[in-house]
């Protein structure tokens, strides 16, 4: 029998999904994790295709302060099953989500100017900032600069730090920093500018993350773990979890009981040992075949 919810392979936006009443392999406890660690920011170097964005977009909507519907987005998931203290976290933190996966182009120019149209997209989300009195003088002028992107490029790499200071002062509670895709620009500036993509990831990182008295916890995922030598100098307070470490190892990606589910759910009457010769497993930290989930959902 065909499940009732249907597959929207491509989407990364967690609300869309759930309140579309898609089908969802249930990757909530990262939430869990994620507010139980004791490492403030934790960068997660995984794969391409596998899920990174879409549980980004989840631990967004799990933090996201004042937006109490959002609560209902995680009732029938396992992060619901916690303890109270990690449920009290629901709702209670401004959240900065910025993705870089489209931050590419051929020259470095026309790369910043996609890195601009996001920041441009997230200080837009926040612009009821400007009407409250939140700002001073000289950071309301910066703000519109920045939004109608004609700021420096100094005050680019400033303006997720500046941010998270105006919406702890405007909520009173420290913000969620959540970047995902980090390193498309690097990659994309590999053999042509990857000097101007270091400078200026390394700076929007390290203003975002390094010593900021307003932040909570800092998410980071892309594909590489580029050197701390580089992007991450000065930043000793970032833990990285990558494919060879036991956290985090089942939080990305589709586990062998998981694919088997969506199997089972949507009739594939292949056998399972038949897809894991054709897929080949990842190995993550003690977990033995962990799938890609655009290739088993496209199967």
């Amino acid at each position: 029998m065909k499940p009732t919810k249907r597959l929207d392979i491509g989407n990364s936006d967690f609300k869309s999904i759930i309140e579309n009443n898609n089908y969802y392999v249930d990757k909530s406890l990262l939430i869990e994790e994620i507010i139980e660690a004791q490492k403030q920011i934790i960068l997660l170097p995984r794969p391409r295709r596998f899920g990174k964005t879409l549980n980004l977009s989840m631990l967004k909507y799990y933090f996201e302060i004042d937006k109490p519907k959002n609560e209902a987005l995680f009732t029938e998931l396992n992060i619901w099953k916690s303890s109270s203290e990690v449920k009290a976290r629901r709702g209670k933190h401004p959240v900065i989500f910025l993705s870089f996966k489209d931050a590419k182009a051929k020259s470095w120019d026309e790369t910043f100017l996609f890195i601009k149209d996001e920041l441009v997209k997230l200080y837009s989300t926040h612009d009821y900032l400007v009407t409250n009195n939140v700002l001073k003088a000289h950071e309301l002028a910066t703000y519109h600069e920045i939004l109608t992107k004609k700021a420096s490029s100094v005050d680019y790499a400033n303006s997720v730090k500046n941010l998270s200071e105006y919406l702890y002062r405007f909520y009173n509670e420290k913000v969620v920093i959540l970047i995902d895709e980090y390193d498309t620009p690097i990659q994309a500036g590999y053999k042509k500018f990857y000097d101007d993509a270091i400078s200026f990831m390394r700076n929007l990182m390290s203003g975002a993350y390094k010593d900021n008295s307003y932040l909570y916890k800092g998410v980071i995922t892309g594909i590489l773990r580029v050197s701390k030598e580089t992007i991450f100098s000065g930043l000793n307070n970032v833990s990285v979890y990558s494919i060879l470490d036991l956290s985090f190892a089942d939080k990305f990606g589709f586990t062998e009981p998981e694919t088997k589910q969506i199997m089972h759910d949507f009739d594939v009457t292949t056998d399972y040992e038949e897809v894991k010769k054709w897929y080949d497993g990842y190995k993550i930290g003690e977990t033995t075949d962990i799938y890609n989930p655009w290739s088993i959902l496209n199967y």
